[in-house]
């Protein structure tokens, strides 16, 4: 019997040293590499405006499926978050709100204290506002998230709760009425 608790606490440190073993620290890196490589490439190509065009959605899913594979394999590291980040913000770029959304929630509740909440935040209500389908209830929700941030300006905030007094009227309709 008193093997036992001797054996539990050997077992308890045999698998935390697997979690940093070198095999995984390698993955890690390979898998940061990869990424950091082909955002290396693109940016290249955009610097030029013929070869910017060359970039295509095909590419930038090939993005998404490299900052995908680092977040689910590192699910809490940091720069899983940045993954998660860019993932929801080319799927916006992309056009395909209900991905980008589920991204931007997933960062949300794996790590509340992102350093670009304030960004998500109103990028996740922007979304809301001006893409199909359109919930109200969502942006009231992260505006008044992003109300509450202390990087959040005094201009943001009246701008906020402009658009919150209005939010009847569709993006569109609100930006015509405002000019």
């Amino acid at each position: 019997m008193k093997i036992f608790p001797s054996l539990f606490f050997i077992s308890i440190l045999i698998l935390a040293a697997c979690q940093n073993s070198p095999e995984k620290q390698s993955k890690k890196t390979e898998l940061r590499d990869r990424i950091t490589f082909y955002e290396d490439s693109l940016a290249t190509l955009q610097k030029d405006p013929k070869k910017a065009a060359q970039i295509t959605s095909l590419a930038q899913i090939e993005l998404i499926n490299r900052l995908k594979a680092y977040s689910r394999a590192f699910p809490k590291d940091t720069f899983s978050a940045d993954c998660l980040f860019k993932t929801h913000m080319i799927y916006e770029q992309l056009r395909a709100p209900l991905e980008a959304r589920a991204y931007a929630d997933t960062l949300l509740e794996r790590f509340p204290n992102y350093k670009n909440r304030s960004l998500l935040l109103e990028s996740l209500a922007s979304s809301y506002d001006m893409n199909m389908p359109r919930d109200t209830t969502k942006v009231r929700y992260y505006f008044n998230l992003l109300l509450q941030e202390p990087t959040t300006t005094k201009e943001q905030k009246m701008d906020i709760k402009k658009r919150l007094a209005q939010l009847e009227l569709t993006f569109e309709q609100y930006i015509i009425q405002k000019n």
